[in-house]
Protein backbone atom coordinates (compact mmCIF):
# COMPACT_ATOMS: atom_id res chain seq x y z
CA UNK A 1 0.00 0.00 0.00
CA UNK A 2 1.30 3.46 -0.91
CA UNK A 3 0.18 6.98 -1.66
CA UNK A 4 -1.48 7.98 -4.91
CA UNK A 5 -3.12 11.05 -6.38
CA UNK A 6 -6.76 10.51 -7.33
CA UNK A 7 -7.81 12.63 -10.32
CA UNK A 8 -10.64 12.59 -12.90
CA UNK A 9 -9.73 10.88 -16.18
CA UNK A 10 -9.97 14.19 -18.05
CA UNK A 11 -7.13 15.70 -15.99
CA UNK A 12 -4.98 12.62 -15.55
CA UNK A 13 -2.34 13.36 -18.19
CA UNK A 14 -1.83 16.94 -17.00
CA UNK A 15 -1.49 15.72 -13.40
CA UNK A 16 0.99 13.04 -14.42
CA UNK A 17 3.16 15.58 -16.20
CA UNK A 18 3.14 17.97 -13.22
CA UNK A 19 4.08 15.21 -10.81
CA UNK A 20 6.80 13.89 -13.10
CA UNK A 21 8.22 17.39 -13.57
CA UNK A 22 8.45 17.88 -9.81
CA UNK A 23 10.04 14.47 -9.27
CA UNK A 24 7.03 13.23 -7.28
CA UNK A 25 5.89 10.46 -9.65
CA UNK A 26 6.58 6.98 -8.28
CA UNK A 27 7.82 5.12 -11.33
CA UNK A 28 8.05 1.86 -9.41
CA UNK A 29 4.26 1.47 -9.43
CA UNK A 30 1.75 1.53 -12.27
CA UNK A 31 -0.89 4.18 -12.98
CA UNK A 32 -4.34 2.59 -12.77
CA UNK A 33 -7.87 3.60 -13.77
CA UNK A 34 -11.02 2.83 -11.79
CA UNK A 35 -14.21 4.06 -13.41
CA UNK A 36 -14.02 7.82 -13.93
CA UNK A 37 -10.89 8.27 -11.82
CA UNK A 38 -7.20 7.62 -12.34
CA UNK A 39 -4.76 6.77 -9.54
CA UNK A 40 -1.24 8.11 -10.06
CA UNK A 41 1.40 6.74 -7.65
CA UNK A 42 3.50 9.35 -5.81
CA UNK A 43 6.63 9.06 -3.70
CA UNK A 44 5.21 10.91 -0.68
CA UNK A 45 2.72 13.56 0.50
CA UNK A 46 1.71 16.01 -2.23
CA UNK A 47 0.46 19.55 -1.59
CA UNK A 48 -0.68 20.56 -5.06
CA UNK A 49 -4.43 20.62 -4.62
CA UNK A 50 -4.86 16.99 -5.61
CA UNK A 51 -6.73 14.40 -3.54
CA UNK A 52 -4.14 12.04 -2.02
CA UNK A 53 -5.27 8.54 -1.05
CA UNK A 54 -3.79 5.22 -0.01
CA UNK A 55 -3.84 2.81 -2.95
CA UNK A 56 -2.53 -0.67 -3.65
CA UNK A 57 -1.07 -0.27 -7.13
CA UNK A 58 0.87 -3.04 -8.91
CA UNK A 59 4.59 -2.70 -9.54
CA UNK A 60 5.70 -1.33 -12.89
CA UNK A 61 7.07 -3.76 -15.42
CA UNK A 62 10.86 -3.59 -15.58
CA UNK A 63 12.18 -1.41 -18.36
CA UNK A 64 13.54 -3.37 -21.27
CA UNK A 65 17.33 -3.20 -21.63
CA UNK A 66 18.58 -0.66 -24.12
CA UNK A 67 18.90 -2.23 -27.55
CA UNK A 68 20.83 -0.52 -30.33
CA UNK A 69 21.68 -3.40 -32.66
CA UNK A 70 20.20 -3.59 -36.15
CA UNK A 71 18.17 -6.71 -36.82
CA UNK A 72 15.38 -8.01 -39.04
CA UNK A 73 12.59 -10.41 -38.18
CA UNK A 74 11.46 -12.74 -40.97
CA UNK A 75 8.66 -14.89 -39.63
CA UNK A 76 10.10 -17.03 -36.84
CA UNK A 77 13.72 -16.07 -37.67
CA UNK A 78 15.56 -12.96 -36.48
CA UNK A 79 18.80 -11.81 -38.11
CA UNK A 80 21.41 -9.60 -36.43
CA UNK A 81 22.97 -7.55 -39.22
CA UNK A 82 26.16 -6.37 -37.46
CA UNK A 83 28.93 -8.69 -38.63
CA UNK A 84 31.48 -7.05 -36.31
CA UNK A 85 29.73 -8.01 -33.07
CA UNK A 86 31.70 -10.39 -30.87
CA UNK A 87 30.00 -13.75 -30.44
CA UNK A 88 29.39 -13.22 -26.71
CA UNK A 89 27.68 -9.85 -27.27
CA UNK A 90 25.74 -11.22 -30.23
CA UNK A 91 24.42 -14.09 -28.11
CA UNK A 92 23.38 -11.69 -25.35
CA UNK A 93 21.45 -9.63 -27.88
CA UNK A 94 19.93 -12.79 -29.33
CA UNK A 95 18.41 -13.63 -25.95
CA UNK A 96 16.95 -10.11 -25.74
CA UNK A 97 15.46 -10.48 -29.22
CA UNK A 98 13.80 -13.77 -28.30
CA UNK A 99 12.40 -12.20 -25.14
CA UNK A 100 11.06 -9.24 -27.14
CA UNK A 101 9.61 -11.28 -30.03
CA UNK A 102 7.74 -14.29 -28.70
CA UNK A 103 7.28 -15.77 -32.16
CA UNK A 104 11.02 -15.91 -32.90
CA UNK A 105 12.44 -19.44 -32.67
CA UNK A 106 15.88 -18.87 -34.22
CA UNK A 107 18.28 -15.93 -34.04
CA UNK A 108 21.09 -15.68 -36.59
CA UNK A 109 24.03 -13.34 -37.01
CA UNK A 110 25.08 -12.36 -40.50
CA UNK A 111 28.75 -13.27 -41.00
CA UNK A 112 29.01 -12.76 -44.76
CA UNK A 113 27.31 -10.41 -47.22
CA UNK A 114 25.02 -11.54 -50.01
CA UNK A 115 27.20 -13.02 -52.74
CA UNK A 116 27.35 -15.49 -55.60
CA UNK A 117 24.89 -16.19 -58.37
CA UNK A 118 22.37 -17.47 -55.83
CA UNK A 119 22.45 -14.20 -53.80
CA UNK A 120 22.82 -15.85 -50.40
CA UNK A 121 24.37 -14.41 -47.23
CA UNK A 122 26.25 -16.42 -44.58
CA UNK A 123 24.97 -16.77 -41.01
CA UNK A 124 25.78 -18.32 -37.66
CA UNK A 125 23.14 -19.56 -35.22
CA UNK A 126 23.11 -17.56 -31.98
CA UNK A 127 20.01 -18.85 -30.19
CA UNK A 128 16.93 -20.98 -30.60
CA UNK A 129 16.37 -24.22 -32.45
CA UNK A 130 18.43 -23.29 -35.52
CA UNK A 131 15.60 -23.82 -38.01
CA UNK A 132 15.99 -21.26 -40.81
CA UNK A 133 12.93 -22.13 -42.88
CA UNK A 134 9.96 -19.96 -42.00
CA UNK A 135 6.71 -18.42 -43.20
CA UNK A 136 6.61 -14.65 -43.53
CA UNK A 137 3.50 -12.52 -44.04
CA UNK A 138 3.60 -9.12 -45.71
CA UNK A 139 0.85 -6.89 -47.10
CA UNK A 140 -1.70 -9.67 -47.34
CA UNK A 141 0.72 -12.12 -48.97
CA UNK A 142 2.44 -15.15 -47.47
CA UNK A 143 5.94 -16.36 -48.34
CA UNK A 144 7.61 -19.60 -47.37
CA UNK A 145 11.41 -19.37 -47.50
CA UNK A 146 14.69 -20.41 -45.95
CA UNK A 147 16.71 -17.32 -45.04
CA UNK A 148 19.95 -19.34 -45.23
CA UNK A 149 19.30 -20.51 -48.80
CA UNK A 150 17.61 -17.57 -50.54
CA UNK A 151 17.75 -13.79 -50.71
CA UNK A 152 14.91 -11.96 -48.97
CA UNK A 153 14.76 -8.52 -47.36
CA UNK A 154 11.77 -7.40 -45.28
CA UNK A 155 13.22 -3.88 -45.52
CA UNK A 156 12.05 -3.69 -49.13
CA UNK A 157 8.37 -4.05 -48.20
CA UNK A 158 7.69 -0.34 -48.77
CA UNK A 159 9.47 -0.47 -52.12
CA UNK A 160 7.44 -3.48 -53.20
CA UNK A 161 4.25 -1.59 -52.37
CA UNK A 162 5.48 1.47 -54.26
CA UNK A 163 6.13 -0.52 -57.41
CA UNK A 164 2.86 -2.45 -57.16
CA UNK A 165 0.94 0.82 -56.82
CA UNK A 166 2.29 1.97 -60.21
CA UNK A 167 1.15 -1.10 -62.12
CA UNK A 168 -1.78 -0.52 -64.45
CA UNK A 169 -4.56 -2.88 -65.42
CA UNK A 170 -3.76 -5.56 -68.02
CA UNK A 171 -0.03 -4.93 -67.81
CA UNK A 172 2.47 -7.64 -68.67
CA UNK A 173 5.37 -7.54 -66.21
CA UNK A 174 8.81 -9.15 -66.29
CA UNK A 175 10.40 -9.83 -62.89
CA UNK A 176 13.92 -10.78 -64.01
CA UNK A 177 15.32 -11.74 -60.60
CA UNK A 178 12.20 -12.81 -58.75
CA UNK A 179 13.60 -14.62 -55.71
CA UNK A 180 10.78 -16.26 -53.75
CA UNK A 181 8.28 -13.97 -55.48
CA UNK A 182 7.60 -10.90 -53.30
CA UNK A 183 7.31 -8.42 -56.20
CA UNK A 184 5.49 -10.78 -58.57
CA UNK A 185 2.99 -12.14 -56.06
CA UNK A 186 2.13 -8.75 -54.57
CA UNK A 187 1.47 -7.32 -58.03
CA UNK A 188 -0.67 -10.31 -58.94
CA UNK A 189 -2.72 -9.99 -55.76
CA UNK A 190 -3.27 -6.26 -56.19
CA UNK A 191 -3.91 -6.33 -59.94
CA UNK A 192 -5.77 -9.50 -61.00
CA UNK A 193 -5.71 -8.49 -64.68
CA UNK A 194 -1.90 -8.48 -64.88
CA UNK A 195 0.38 -11.24 -66.13
CA UNK A 196 3.81 -11.56 -64.53
CA UNK A 197 6.76 -13.54 -65.88
CA UNK A 198 8.96 -14.40 -62.88
CA UNK A 199 12.51 -15.62 -63.52
CA UNK A 200 14.81 -16.98 -60.80
CA UNK A 201 18.22 -18.67 -61.07
CA UNK A 202 18.69 -19.98 -57.51
CA UNK A 203 17.09 -23.47 -57.47
CA UNK A 204 16.09 -23.17 -53.80
CA UNK A 205 14.51 -19.76 -54.34
CA UNK A 206 12.69 -20.96 -57.44
CA UNK A 207 11.32 -23.94 -55.54
CA UNK A 208 9.90 -21.55 -52.95
CA UNK A 209 8.63 -19.29 -55.74
CA UNK A 210 6.60 -22.18 -57.15
CA UNK A 211 5.22 -22.98 -53.70
CA UNK A 212 4.41 -19.35 -52.90
CA UNK A 213 2.52 -18.90 -56.15
CA UNK A 214 0.21 -21.70 -55.03
CA UNK A 215 0.01 -20.47 -51.42
CA UNK A 216 -1.18 -17.07 -52.66
CA UNK A 217 -3.49 -18.52 -55.33
CA UNK A 218 -1.98 -16.57 -58.23
CA UNK A 219 -1.23 -19.51 -60.54
CA UNK A 220 -3.20 -17.94 -63.39
CA UNK A 221 -1.24 -14.69 -63.28
CA UNK A 222 2.36 -15.54 -62.35
CA UNK A 223 4.33 -17.60 -64.86
CA UNK A 224 7.53 -18.93 -63.20
CA UNK A 225 10.78 -19.74 -64.99
CA UNK A 226 13.58 -21.51 -63.12
CA UNK A 227 16.94 -20.65 -64.64
CA UNK A 228 19.35 -17.89 -65.63
CA UNK A 229 17.69 -14.70 -66.87
CA UNK A 230 20.50 -14.36 -69.42
CA UNK A 231 19.27 -17.57 -71.07
CA UNK A 232 15.53 -17.41 -70.41
CA UNK A 233 14.65 -13.78 -71.16
CA UNK A 234 15.92 -13.77 -74.79
CA UNK A 235 13.71 -16.79 -75.47
CA UNK A 236 10.53 -15.16 -74.19
CA UNK A 237 8.23 -14.37 -77.10
CA UNK A 238 6.78 -11.38 -75.31
CA UNK A 239 7.14 -7.61 -74.95
CA UNK A 240 6.55 -6.06 -71.54
CA UNK A 241 4.95 -2.96 -70.05
CA UNK A 242 7.16 -3.14 -66.96
CA UNK A 243 10.45 -4.79 -65.98
CA UNK A 244 11.72 -5.25 -62.42
CA UNK A 245 15.50 -5.65 -62.10
CA UNK A 246 16.26 -6.28 -58.43
CA UNK A 247 19.85 -7.49 -58.76
CA UNK A 248 21.70 -4.44 -57.39
CA UNK A 249 25.30 -5.51 -57.98
CA UNK A 250 24.81 -6.75 -61.54
CA UNK A 251 21.62 -5.17 -62.88
CA UNK A 252 23.37 -2.72 -65.22
CA UNK A 253 24.85 -5.50 -67.33
CA UNK A 254 21.36 -6.91 -67.93
CA UNK A 255 19.88 -3.58 -69.00
CA UNK A 256 20.35 -4.10 -72.78
CA UNK A 257 18.50 -7.42 -72.53
CA UNK A 258 15.66 -5.80 -70.58
CA UNK A 259 15.36 -3.00 -73.13
CA UNK A 260 15.04 -5.53 -75.95
CA UNK A 261 11.87 -6.82 -74.29
CA UNK A 262 10.22 -3.47 -73.55
CA UNK A 263 7.26 -1.89 -75.26
CA UNK A 264 7.38 1.83 -76.02
CA UNK A 265 6.47 3.63 -72.79
CA UNK A 266 7.45 0.68 -70.61
CA UNK A 267 8.88 1.31 -67.15
CA UNK A 268 12.05 -0.35 -65.88
CA UNK A 269 12.68 -0.46 -62.13
CA UNK A 270 16.47 -0.72 -62.04
CA UNK A 271 18.12 -1.37 -58.65
CA UNK A 272 21.79 -0.42 -58.33
CA UNK A 273 24.26 -0.76 -55.45
CA UNK A 274 26.32 2.43 -55.46
CA UNK A 275 28.12 4.97 -53.31
CA UNK A 276 25.71 7.21 -51.43
CA UNK A 277 26.50 10.36 -53.43
CA UNK A 278 26.86 8.67 -56.83
CA UNK A 279 23.24 8.84 -57.98
CA UNK A 280 23.64 11.66 -60.50
CA UNK A 281 26.79 10.21 -62.06
CA UNK A 282 25.22 6.76 -62.35
CA UNK A 283 22.21 8.19 -64.16
CA UNK A 284 24.47 10.24 -66.45
CA UNK A 285 26.40 7.11 -67.39
CA UNK A 286 23.15 5.25 -68.12
CA UNK A 287 21.79 8.12 -70.22
CA UNK A 288 25.02 8.43 -72.20
CA UNK A 289 24.68 4.82 -73.36
CA UNK A 290 20.89 4.52 -73.61
CA UNK A 291 19.61 7.77 -75.10
CA UNK A 292 16.08 6.41 -75.38
CA UNK A 293 15.58 6.26 -71.63
CA UNK A 294 13.94 8.95 -69.51
CA UNK A 295 14.39 9.14 -65.74
CA UNK A 296 10.97 9.16 -64.07
CA UNK A 297 12.12 8.91 -60.45
CA UNK A 298 15.09 7.83 -58.36
CA UNK A 299 15.35 7.17 -54.64
CA UNK A 300 17.41 5.29 -52.07
CA UNK A 301 15.56 2.14 -51.01
CA UNK A 302 18.08 0.59 -48.62
CA UNK A 303 21.30 1.46 -46.82
CA UNK A 304 24.06 -1.14 -47.07
CA UNK A 305 26.72 0.72 -45.10
CA UNK A 306 27.57 4.33 -44.22
CA UNK A 307 28.99 4.72 -47.74
CA UNK A 308 26.91 2.35 -49.84
CA UNK A 309 23.20 2.32 -50.68
CA UNK A 310 20.80 0.57 -53.01
CA UNK A 311 19.06 3.07 -55.26
CA UNK A 312 16.19 2.47 -57.64
CA UNK A 313 15.98 4.20 -61.01
CA UNK A 314 12.50 4.24 -62.55
CA UNK A 315 13.26 4.48 -66.25
CA UNK A 316 10.75 5.09 -69.04
CA UNK A 317 11.42 3.70 -72.52
CA UNK A 318 10.74 6.69 -74.76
Amino acid sequence: MGLAVKVPRSGAEEARRRLAGLGLLDRGRRIMRDGEFVYIPVTGPVDLGFEVVSASLPASEPKAPEFRASYDVVGSVAILNDMDLAVEEARRLAELIMARHRGVRTVLQKVGEVSGVERVASFRVLAGDGVTETVYRETGCVYKLDVARVFFSPRLSTERLRVAAQVGENETVLDMFAGVGPFSILIARKHPSTTIYAVEKNPAACSYLLENIKLNKVEKQVKPFCGDAAEIVPQLDKQFNRVIMNLPYQSLKYLPMALSKCLLGAVIHLYVAEEREAGESVWESIRSVYAGLRLKETRVVKEISPRMVIRVYDLVVA
